[in-house]
């Protein structure tokens, strides 16, 4: 792996529009698609509207179906499985995993304290939550929210998206800009008030990958949150 500006593997300089497929249209396009076949193989009987546990069932597969070709194609290219390097010097996997709640949890209490009053739950009103209800939990939804999730989005976002605009020059702060931009508006599931928490996420875990210059850092911060939050979840329904 030849690595340019800030670990940026130069490989993924040449290749923006392969980029940006894998990053944002191979998860969504995945997704699709398994759910399509299923429907064919059920005779087109299946519903899956109102089945959560059906609906985390093709996501699993979808993403990891996504996560597999992702890596396959990156790690083909010279750009290794994850977009960048995972090797970390100092602390930086242990910062991410500590920081990563703390900072999802102290944004969304902010927000909601400043536009909706103390209760960060309100944020949540008009949010499509159909996948996070009681029926819903199970260990495919722990599997699926903790680690394949955050493995697709962090490949994605800050590997292939952060390590492009790197490669080609783009200054850091632009990077992230524009790719927490785009990780922000792929939760367009969100009301706009709750996709405020997720925009500043995306700055944090691409001021991790910039400053780590590692992807091991984001991934730790990322995987850390959504598990936090898949607890309090648990918690909260059981």
């Amino acid at each position: 792996m030849i690595l340019g500006p800030y670990s940026a593997p130069m490989a993924l300089a040449s290749r923006p529009l392969m980029t940006l497929f894998w990053a944002v249209l191979a998860p969504t396009l995945a997704s699709y698609l398994i759910t399509a076949g299923a429907n064919i193989a059920a005779g087109g009987e299946l519903e899956v509207v109102g089945h959560p546990r059906l609906r985390f069932l093709l996501l699993s597969i979808a993403y990891g179906l996504a996560f597999a070709g992702m890596s396959f194609w990156s790690d083909r290219i010279g750009a290794g499985p994850f977009g960048g390097p995972l090797r970390s010097t100092g602390d930086w996997i242990a910062i991410g995993a500590v920081t990563g709640p703390v900072v999802m949890t102290v944004t969304t209490m902010l927000v909601a304290l400043l536009f909706v009053g103390d209760n960060p739950e309100t944020l949540r009103k008009g949010s499509d939550t159909s996948l996070f209800t009681a029926e819903a939990l199970s260990p495919l939804m722990v599997l699926a929210a903790v680690l394949l999730i955050p493995l697709v989005e962090e490949i994605g976002f800050r590997g292939f998206g952060m390590g492009c605009l790197l490669a080609r020059g783009w200054h850091p702060v632009a990077a992230n800009l524009l790719v927490a931009a785009g990780f922000t508006a792929l939760h367009s599931a969100l009301t706009p008030l709750a996709m405020i928490p997720v925009f500043i996420m995306g700055l944090y875990l691409g001021a991790l990958r910039v400053v780590s210059q590692s992807m091991a850092a984001p991934l730790a911060a990322h995987i850390s949150a959504n598990g936090v939050t898949t607890l309090v979840f648990a918690i909260s329904v059981s």
